[in-house]
C-alpha cells in the first residue's frame, strides 16, 4: 500500500489543503486528487505541479485504494455521502485497509458524520474523522487552517491521533488544531462558531449601515469598532463594506470566497441543531431570512456572501448598473 495522500473536493478549502500538500510533501510522493471539476484540477497541476507528481483518479473509490490518507471538502451533506457510501465509485468500495485515515473536513449534519464514521469503520476501511476548518480561502491558500477534531486529544500510545495531528499540520496552523472529543465533536464545534459567524456577518453588516446612513466617516467608524469591543473576524476579511480591507471580497467587487448557498445551509444545520437540544434559534433565523434573500436574487447569487451590505445597505440596484454586465 502506498503512502501518498489524497485529496477529494478541490473546491475553495480544499484546492488550497491540495496546494499546500504539494508544496510540503517530499516531491518523491504523488499527491492523488478526485474532483469533478476537470478545470480546477488543471489549474492545481498547473500551478504546483512543479512540486512534484499530481495524479489525477477517477472516483473517490480509486483514490482510497491508492493512499493510506485522505483529505476530503464538499460543499453539503449529499455530496459527502455520495461520495463515501456510492456503492460503485464511492470510498465504500475501495480495497479494505484498517490502517487508512480518512479525514473529512466538510460541514455537514452532526448525526450524519457520526454514522459514516461507523460505516466505514465497520467496513474495514479505516478510521474516518471530522476536522472541521475556519479560516476560509484565505486560511486554506495560506495553510493557516484551524480544525475542529472529532477525536480525543491524542495520548502517547493513540497513534491514529497522532497522525491527525501531523497531517493537519501540513495544512493548518499546528497550534490552532484542537482535538474536540469522539466522531462528531467536530462538527458540533463547527456547527456552533458558524452559527456565531454568521449571525455576527448580520448585526455587523446592519451596524455599519446604521452609521454610514447616518453620514459618519466609514474609517472613523471602522477604527472605532476595530478598536472597541465590537471588534470581530468579520470586522477584517469578511468586512461588508467596500474599501476599508483591502483583501476582503467587499473591496473585490464581492468576488466570491463562501457562497451566500453555504451561508443559508449551514444555518439551517446550526438552527435544527438549536432546536434538537431545545434552544431557540432567535438569531439564526434573522440570519437565514437575510442569507435566503442574497441567494436567491440573481444579482448577488455569485457573489461573496458579504454580498449582503449591498442589501441592507440598499444600494444592490446602483452597484449593479455599475458591475454586473446586462
Amino acid at each position: 500500500m502506498a503512502t501518498e495522500y489524497g485529496v477529494i473536493g478541490l473546491g475553495i478549502i480544499g484546492y488550497g489543503m491540495a496546494s499546500n500538500l504539494r508544496k510540503k510533501l517530499p516531491s518523491s510522493h504523488t499527491l492523488y486528487v478526485f474532483d469533478l471539476n476537470q478545470d480546477v484540477i488543471q489549474r492545481l497541476i498547473n500551478e504546483f505541479g512543479h512540486f512534484g507528481k499530481i495524479e489525477v483518479t477517477s472516483s473517490a473509490k480509486e483514490l482510497a485504494t491508492k493512499v493510506r490518507t485522505v483529505l476530503s471538502s464538499l460543499p453539503a451533506g449529499p455530496q459527502v455521502r455520495k461520495v463515501y457510501l456510492d456503492p460503485d465509485n464511492g470510498v465504500i468500495a475501495a480495497t479494505k485497509d484498517s490502517g487508512r485515515l480518512l479525514i473529512e473536513c466538510s460541514t455537514i449534519e452532526i448525526e450524519s458524520t457520526q454514522e459514516l464514521g461507523k460505516t466505514i469503520f465497520n467496513a474495514g476501511l479505516g478510521t474516518f474523522v471530522d476536522a472541521t476548518v475556519s479560516g476560509g480561502m484565505w486560511g486554506a491558500n495560506a495553510g493557516t487552517l484551524s480544525f475542529m477534531v472529532g477525536h480525543a486529544e491524542p495520548t502517547e500510545t493513540d497513534l491514529v491521533g497522532k497522525r491527525i495531528f501531523e497531517t493537519l499540520s501540513l495544512v493548518g496552523e499546528a497550534s490552532t488544531i484542537t482535538f474536540c472529543g469522539g466522531l462528531g465533536m467536530g462538527q458540533v464545534a463547527k456547527i456552533a462558531h458558524n452559527y456565531i459567524t454568521l449571525a455576527n456577518n448580520l448585526v455587523a453588516t446592519e451596524g455599519m449601515a446604521i452609521g454610514l446612513k447616518y453620514g459618519i466617516d466609514k474609517n472613523a467608524l471602522f477604527k472605532c469598532i476595530r478598536e472597541g469591543t465590537a471588534n470581530s473576524w468579520v470586522m477584517g476579511l469578511e468586512q461588508p463594506v467596500p474599501g476599508l480591507v483591502p483583501d476582503a471580497p467587499s473591496s473585490n467587487n464581492y468576488r466570491r470566497a463562501f457562497a451566500p448557498a453555504l451561508s443559508v445551509k449551514d444555518l439551517t444545520i446550526g438552527i435544527d441543531a438549536a432546536k434538537k437540544v431545545g434552544i431557540s434559534p432567535t438569531a439564526g433565523e434573522a440570519a437565514i431570512k437575510a442569507f435566503r434573500v442574497v441567494d436567491a436574487d440573481p444579482r448577488t447569487h455569485d457573489l461573496d456572501h458579504t454580498s449582503l451590505w449591498l442589501h441592507v445597505y440598499g444600494n444592490l440596484d446602483e452597484w449593479a448598473k455599475e458591475h454586473l454586465q446586462k
